[in-house]
């Protein structure tokens, strides 16, 4: 995030200018003393609440929310610099990444750092600090809470805009929107708005009833739609900055302008500028549906499985499904042994052929409701729905020797065979879809360093 610097700056000097060492230290001891009861406190609470009860089952209060309270409480009320307390800000952002990864509420958080700053508080009433000692410590226990908030819903909000933008893309494409079809649908709207200016200057007729290009067809596709699928793109911006320019400088001059002969020098020059701009937004509109029609749809270009970009969204529909049916489901995740070899000693050429080969072998084993992704380089992962563990390892034991019996063609009539490690995780009932993928790619590491071309679970 951009502001840590100057935010860390900022809140330690109003922490040190307003609480002395030792009420800071008084207070640390104090939870690190109480952390095993605050964080009981706090998980006892916060089951008995209806709008956690979702996001909770007491195996994990117990396996690992309380130890990971433990430690949040020690980092950022243990600080004793400037640093240290840099790194308890980064510790708040990444826990509202994780919040909003797993889509727990945010009034759901204030609720409990509201319960922790009252039980953390009740506590130093007990100790032997004066009254002014007293009133800085609950001061500046009040103040470093509402600065982890802060942090948390920062990094809350930017994530789940991220969030939100795949998932409005993924809709899109589950819905089977094309984008090469959309491509053709946006490039004619310019083209109609461009035709329409043609016939009205040509004709000398005044554009008083012509819209705008940002209230054209095009322009409400481009401020709506476009972002949810362009957002990080080099285009986007350019084409924005082309209709602006159309639209707030050049075209209140052609329909404002005291020059009412549309066919002067000066309203020509006006006109000509206006097609040039159109002429770049057509440009960089088959520039960026080009370079992303087959990226950003969610398809990988070599393999046509799924790319990474969807994983999110559906693994957080898997996890809402599986806790709303009861049911399991597992992530496999693939790894080519010693894919390296292939490209150096056969070529890239030989490479492309495994992955798409190993790639049309996965998807022969997997169930039409079942998700394969291209991971990346040569890992593969694939979300199996609907199954638990036993039947999942079942599955990537065959897979592991069906891709192991298989040969390749290569060039020159040449054959080859690769073997593959996997590594199963089964949905364990945590709400973050990032940790089922952690605990895949750990039993994926522990397949390969046991000696590759097996089959080991999280």
């Amino acid at each position: 995030m951009p502001h840590t610097a100057h935010l860390v700056d900022q809140t330690w000097q109003v922490l040190t200018e307003t609480c002395s060492a030792e009420v800071r230290a008084e207070v640390a001891r104090i939870v690190a003393q109480d952390k095993a009861d605050l964080a009981a406190t706090f998980y006892r609470f916060m089951l008995e609440d209806e709008g956690a009860q979702p996001f909770l089952s007491v195996t994990t209060v117990e396996a690992r929310l309380k130890p990971g309270l433990q430690r949040w409480l020690g980092v950022l009320f243990g600080h004793t610099s400037r640093d240290e307390l840099a790194g308890a800000l980064a510790l708040q952002r990444h826990v509202g990444e994780v919040h909003a990864r797993a889509q727990i509420p945010v009034n759901l958080v204030a609720r409990g750092l509201r319960l922790l700053k009252h039980e953390i508080n009740t506590r130093l009433l007990a100790t032997p600090l004066g009254r002014n000692e007293l009133v800085s410590a609950v001061l500046y226990v009040d103040r470093l809470t509402d600065v982890a908030f802060e942090e948390m819903s920062a990094a809350f909000i930017q994530s789940s805009e991220r969030s939100v933008r795949t998932d409005e893309a993924y809709r899109m494409f589950a819905a089977g929107r094309d984008l090469a079809l959309e491509r053709e649908k946006q490039s004619v709207a310019v083209l109609e708005w461009e035709a329409r200016f043609y016939r009205l200057l040509a004709a000398g007729s005044s554009f008083d009833d012509m819209s705008s290009l940002a209230d054209s067809e095009f322009g409400l596709w481009l401020n709506h739609k476009a972002p949810l699928l362009f957002d990080e793109t080099r285009e986007l911006p350019l084409i924005i900055e082309c209709v602006d320019r159309i639209d707030q400088s050049l075209f209140p001059q052609l329909v404002f302008g005291r020059d009412k002969d549309l066919q002067s020098e000066a309203n020509r020059a006006l006109a000509k500028a206006v097609l040039v701009e159109v002429d770049e937004i057509k440009f960089l509109l088959r520039s960026m549906f080009d370079r992303l029609v087959d990226l950003d749809v969610g398809r990988d270009v070599l393999t046509q499985l799924f790319n990474r970009r969807f994983l999110p969204s559906i693994l957080k529909r898997e996890i809402g499904l599986a806790r709303r049916n009861e049911e399991s489901f597992c992530v496999l995740m693939l790894d080519i042994d010693h894919f390296k070899r292939v490209n150096d000693e056969h070529g890239h050429d030989a490479g492309d052929r495994v992955l798409q080969h190993v790639a049309g072998q996965i998807m022969s084993q997997v169930r039409g409701g079942d998700f394969v992704f291209r991971y990346g380089g040569e890992e593969f992962l694939a979300v199996l729905a609907a199954i638990d563990e036993e039947r999942a390892r079942a599955v990537a034991d065959k897979l592991r020797r069906r891709i192991g019996e298989l040969d390749i063609p290569l060039s020159g009539e040449r054959n080859i065979r690769v073997t593959v490690s996997i590594g199963l995780a089964a949905n364990d009932g945590h709400p973050d879809y990032q940790r089922i993928i952690e605990r895949a790619d750990k039993a994926l590491y522990c397949a390969k360093e046991s000696g590759r071309n097996r089959v080991s679970s999280a």
